[in-house]
């Protein structure tokens, strides 16, 4: 395992809307005009983050017809349902973690 490997795996499942949409992939498969209306995000903001997602391996795609329906992928679908059980368990703690850089955290948080 290198460092590119591990530093692109977290900034691709770090960002809150990707893992927004992942999010959502694990209540069901979406297409993009879904993804749109479940997560508020622009059409070419969802696209653009599909691409990372399915670069990255999280998330296949199939067609229907002109569709293009989205899934998680198996293997990821039990890492991405614990981090947000451990997110929702230890929400106060992580808010509150001194060594988080709180600048770069405000920058990004909107």
């Amino acid at each position: 395992m290198e460092k590119l490997e591990v530093k692109t795996f977290f900034f691709a499942i770090g960002d809150y809307s990707r893992f927004s949409i992942l999010a959502k992939l694990l209540e069901k498969d979406l297409n993009v005009g879904e993804i749109v209306k479940a997560t508020s995000l622009e059409q070419s903001n969802v696209s653009h983050h599909m691409s990372c997602l399915m670069n990255c391996g999280f998330v296949s795609v199939k067609k229907d017809g002109k569709a293009r329906i989205y899934s998680i992928n198996s293997e990821i679908r039990p890492m991405i349902n614990s981090m947000i059980r451990h997110i929702e368990k230890y929400r106060n703690d992580i808010i509150s973690c001194d060594i988080a850089d709180r600048s770069y955290i405000s920058k990004v948080i909107k």
